[in-house]
């Protein structure tokens, strides 16, 4: 008999001796086995089974522990240590590095990690793409606006906003059809009275396609080209 009995299925062979199961081990077989040491101040605590402490994890607690995490790809290489890597400094590598590959352009500045920061009127990851926004006031006379409130003049125009004409305009007018939807009244024959014997005529609106004239007007800044030099 053993007393205390054999534990986690340990055979009790004669007075107080107990054959174990594999995994575990002493009197009672109360003590667990780990074929591979807890290192680092880990208990074993099951057949193979490491208990870690706090700053420590894996399966021999071999691992060291950052507590927060390292960021952007960092590595932890001790108990609250991180190795950084792209460039990325501080203790847990979140402070970004200012460095940009590719140069930024339109004035912009270099302001992180191959992020610029834009002058005013561009924009994208290098300040490559010229911003859109309405000019105020318009550009006039089809011209465009361009950074910085100012306006892009076509060819026979000038000015500020493009409102002077240096050309002669041309207009031109192109005669067109449209087809409109139109009701018109109708009138038919049908059955009427109380026992449908009487014939009456009736009325009802229908629509119909038809054709109506319009114009569509254009106009164009005619400048005389310039002769090429021979």
């Amino acid at each position: 008999m053993c007393t205390p009995p054999c534990a986690h299925g340990g055979t009790c062979m004669r007075w107080n001796i107990c054959q174990c199961p594999s995994g575990w081990t002493g009197v009672g077989c109360h003590t667990a086995v780990c074929e591979l040491p807890c290192a680092n101040g880990g208990r074993c605590v099951g057949p193979n089974t490491c208990q870690c402490p706090s700053d420590y994890t894996g399966p021999q607690c071999l691992l060291p522990l950052c507590t927060p995490a390292c960021q952007h790809g960092g590595r932890c290489v001790d108990v609250n240590k991180c190795t950084c890597v792209g460039g990325w400094q501080g203790a847990r590598c979140q402070i970004e590095p200012v460095q940009c590959r590719k140069p930024c352009l339109n004035g912009g500045v270099c302001a992180g990690l191959n992020r610029c920061r834009c002058a005013g009127g561009f924009t994208g990851n290098h300040c490559e793409t010229a911003v859109t926004t309405p000019c105020v006031p318009p550009c006039q006379h089809g011209a465009t606006c361009s950074p910085r409130n100012t306006c892009t003049c076509p060819e026979g125009t000038a000015g500020l906003r493009c409102e002077k004409l240096t050309c002669p305009v041309v207009t031109t007018v192109v005669s067109m059809s449209r087809a409109v939807r139109k009701g018109f009244r109708e009138s038919y024959v049908d059955r009427c009275g109380p026992l449908g014997v009487r014939i009456c005529t009736k009325y009802r609106i229908n629509q119909a396609r038809v054709y109506v004239q319009a114009y569509r007007v254009g106009y164009k800044i005619n400048c005389a080209q310039k002769k090429k030099g021979r």
